[in-house]
C-alpha cells in the first residue's frame, strides 16, 4: 500500500510508506515507556500540565526498588486490586486513549517467582489499554489506576495465560500471578520504546534478527547510526535509493514491515528526486536519514513520530504519536530512478509477490 503520511510544516509533502503487515500479538505482557510533560514540578515530584479538564498531574518520580512481594496472596475468581495509597486528587488516570508508563513486578503466585522487574532499570514499561498488548488480568487490574499511585494487582490463570502458560516468561500452565504497579506517565506519546519483540524470519536472506533500539524515544530530531559503513557514492537530495529494510514500531517494540519479507528491495525518490511509477518519496525521516548515507552501508534511523506518520499513526501496528526505527541496507545509490514499467503518467498499480500496490506519482 503506498499512501501519504502527515509531515511537518516546511517538509516534504508526499511519503510512500512502509506496509504495516503484523498487528501486535495478544495476550503478552508487552510494554514500553514514557513521554515526558511540560510544567512545574508537583508534590510528586514529577512535572505538571493543565489539561483544562481537571486533571494536571501527568507524571510523577520512578521508584527505585521494587516492592516485595507478598506471601500471603489470595486468589478470587476475578482480577482483584488492592491499592498502596490514595491517589492525589488532581492526578490523571490510566485511560484507553494515551500511553501509560508503568514501572512492575510480576511473579506467580504459588513460589513468588519473579518473571519481570523494571523497577531501577533504564527501562520501564509504555502500554496502552485496549490493544490487545495485556493479559486480560491486566487490563481490569490497571483500569482507574493514577499516576504516582501503586496497586497490586491479583491475576487467577484464567485472566492471565491459562492452561497454555507462557514458556518464554516461565511461567507454567495454569498458574495464577501477582503484579505491584507503579503509574510513572500518561502522555500523548511515547518517551521511551519497548525493547524489541522477536524479528520474523525473512523470506530472503540478510534480514536483521533484532535491533537495539534506543531507551529514550527519539524527538526533535531524526538520527542515523551507521552499523556497517559502505565505500560507495553518497546518498544526496536529489538521489534514488534501493535499500532493503525493516521498521519497528517505537510504542509496541514490534516490527511492522520488511522488505525482506517479499521478494525484493524498494527504490525510493530522495527529498528533491522526483518520484516515478518505479521510485516513490518516503516519509520525512527516511530522507533526512539517508542524506549523506554511502552505497553499501547498513544504518539504524530513529525517527520522532512528527518525522513518521504523525499525530494519527497507522493503527494499529504504528500507533497514534508513535516514533518508528528502521534498519535500512542501502543496495544502490543512483542518480536515476529504474526504467519505467508503464506508460502512464499519473496513477498506476503494480503487483509482486506480496500485495497488490496502488501507487500515485508524487507532484513536483
Amino acid at each position: 500500500m503506498i499512501c501519504t503520511a502527515p509531515t511537518r510544516p516546511g517538509r516534504a509533502t508526499s511519503a510512500r510508506t512502509v506496509t504495516p503487515r503484523r498487528a501486535l500479538v495478544a495476550g503478552t505482557v508487552a510494554l514500553a515507556l514514557l513521554l515526558a510533560a511540560c510544567g512545574s514540578s508537583d508534590q510528586l515530584g514529577g512535572k505538571v500540565v493543565k489539561d483544562g479538564v481537571g486533571c494536571t498531574i501527568t507524571t510523577s518520580d520512578r521508584v527505585a526498588k521494587a516492592p516485595a512481594i507478598p506471601t500471603d496472596v489470595k486468589v478470587g475468581k476475578t482480577t482483584k486490586t488492592t491499592d498502596a495509597a490514595k491517589a492525589t486528587k488532581d492526578a490523571c488516570a490510566a485511560n484507553n486513549d494515551q500511553y501509560l508508563t508503568v514501572d512492575m513486578v510480576g511473579a506467580t503466585v504459588d513460589d513468588g517467582k519473579v518473571f519481570t522487574d523494571t523497577y531501577g532499570k533504564d527501562r520501564p514499561l509504555t502500554l496502552k489499554l485496549g490493544q490487545n498488548q495485556l493479559i486480560a488480568g491486566l487490563e481490569t487490574g490497571l483500569a482507574g489506576l493514577k499516576v504516582g499511585q501503586q496497586r497490586q494487582i491479583v491475576v487467577p490463570a484464567a485472566e492471565a495465560y491459562g492452561k497454555d502458560g507462557n514458556a518464554a516468561q516461565g511461567i507454567g500452565a495454569n498458574e495464577d500471578l501477582v503484579f505491584i504497579v507503579n503509574l510513572v506517565s500518561v502522555t500523548d506519546s511515547p518517551t521511551y520504546c519497548n525493547e524489541v519483540a522477536t524479528i520474523p524470519k525473512g523470506k530472503r536472506d540478510g534480514k536483521p534478527t533484532t535491533v537495539d533500539m534506543p531507551v529514550k524515544a527519539p524527538v526533535d530530531k531524526v538520527t542515523t547510526k551507521v552499523l556497517v559503513e559502505g565505500d560507495g557514492p553518497k546518498a544526496t537530495a536529489t538521489s534514488y535509493l534501493t535499500v532493503d529494510y525493516l521498521g519497528v514500531s517505537c510504542a509496541s517494540g514490534q516490527q511492522f514491515d520488511s522488505s525482506w519479507d517479499t521478494d525484493a528491495p524498494i527504490t525510493i525518490a530522495m527529498g528533491k528526486a522526483e518520484a516515478t511509477d518505479t521510485a516513490f518519496n518516503v516519509i520525512p525521516g527516511w530522507t533526512e536519514g539517508l542524506t549523506g548515507q554511502k552505497q553499501g552501508s547498513i544504518v539504524q534511523i530513529e525517527i520522532p513520530f512528527e518525522d513518521a506518520y504523525g499525530a494519527t499513526g497507522r493503527p494499529p501496528q504504528i500507533g497514534t504519536s508513535d516514533p518508528l526505527v528502521f534498519i535500512v541496507q542501502i543496495l544502490k545509490v543512483s542518480d536515476s530512478a529504474p526504467p519505467s514499467t508503464t506508460t502512464t503518467s499519473a496513477v498506476t498499480t503494480t503487483t509482486t509477490a506480496a500485495a497488490t500496490t496502488s501507487t500515485t506519482k508524487a507532484a513536483k
